[in-house]
């Protein structure tokens, strides 16, 4: 654990993967996030639609599923990493006003959600 899902329309354009490990990095050192659980993926759309149509808008939201269990505190300082590591990478958009950027927390289930990690 934790699931995280980089959600995003098609055009955007960053390195991924230094993204995933500056933000999976980030995680494990707050001490409340296992490495080896980590799993990130991204999933683009090229069907979108904001706010009245522009194809160059973009958006992106950071959703990281993880077992119940921890505090607010907790989720809240994961959700300002994720927030800040991207508005670091989408300085330009930002500035650009041609981006809207969300992360959301997701709480697993004790006992409801199975995991089999054959990876450890």
């Amino acid at each position: 654990m934790p699931h995280i899902t980089l959600e995003c329309t098609a055009n955007v354009q960053i390195d991924f993967q230094d993204f995933f490990t500056k933000l999976t990095t980030q995680l494990v050192a707050t001490g409340n996030a296992p490495k080896l659980g980590m799993k990130c993926r991204v999933v683009a759309s090229d069907n979108f639609y904001i706010i009245d149509g522009n194809p160059d808008y973009q958006m992106v939201n950071l959703l990281i599923r993880l077992r119940e269990g921890r505090s607010e505190e907790v989720l809240q300082r994961f959700s300002k990493i994720g927030m800040d590591l991207l508005e670091t990478f989408f300085k330009a958009e930002i500035k650009a006003k041609t981006i809207i950027l969300s992360t959301e927390i997701k709480e697993l289930i004790k006992g409801l959600d199975l995991t089999k990690n054959a990876i450890r």
